[in-house]
């Protein structure tokens, strides 16, 4: 299964934020959208980074209430770990191991088109299998019937 597979069940599309930013309106976002990471913008669209609940954690535990005070810029991961559209599941999977990350920009021609998260890619895994699992009983109980 490839990540455009996924995209078009999943959906294209993104959300952003400027790196101006202040952590509170990242976590209201993340809060009001029911996710757990963002891109962070130019003006003119361009992607300069990615904010996820695990950046804003580590910056919580090693900068305390000073983090409070921290910009979209300020918290994120840059260069953004990213996979092309046609770009198999299982190489979007290590790249995120490779990387120790849970959300993938998808590119399409090095434009930006969504974002997987690893539950998308298990979730993907898990169809495939349930698929294969109901093939083979289907060949076993074929080839017993034959027999």
């Amino acid at each position: 299964m490839t990540l455009r597979e996924i995209l078009e069940d999943k959906g294209t599309g993104f959300v952003t934020i400027r790196p101006n930013a202040s952590l509170l309106k990242v976590t209201r976002l993340f809060h009001e959208r029911a996710i757990s990471s963002v891109i962070v913008t130019n003006i003119g669209g361009r992607p300069l980074g990615i904010v996820t609940d695990r950046l804003i954690i580590e910056a919580l535990a090693t900068r305390g209430a000073d983090a409070l005070a921290l910009s979209a810029a300020d918290l994120m991961e840059t260069p953004i770990p990213t996979a092309d559209l046609d770009d198999r599941v299982s190489h979007a999977m290590s790249v995120m191991t490779q990387r120790r990350v849970r959300h993938l920009l998808i590119l399409d021609d090095a434009r930006p088109v969504g974002i997987v998260s690893i539950g998308d890619l298990v979730k993907a895994r898990l169809r495939d299998a349930d698929l294969e699992t109901r093939v083979l009983r289907d060949l076993a109980a074929a080839h017993m019937s034959a027999a």
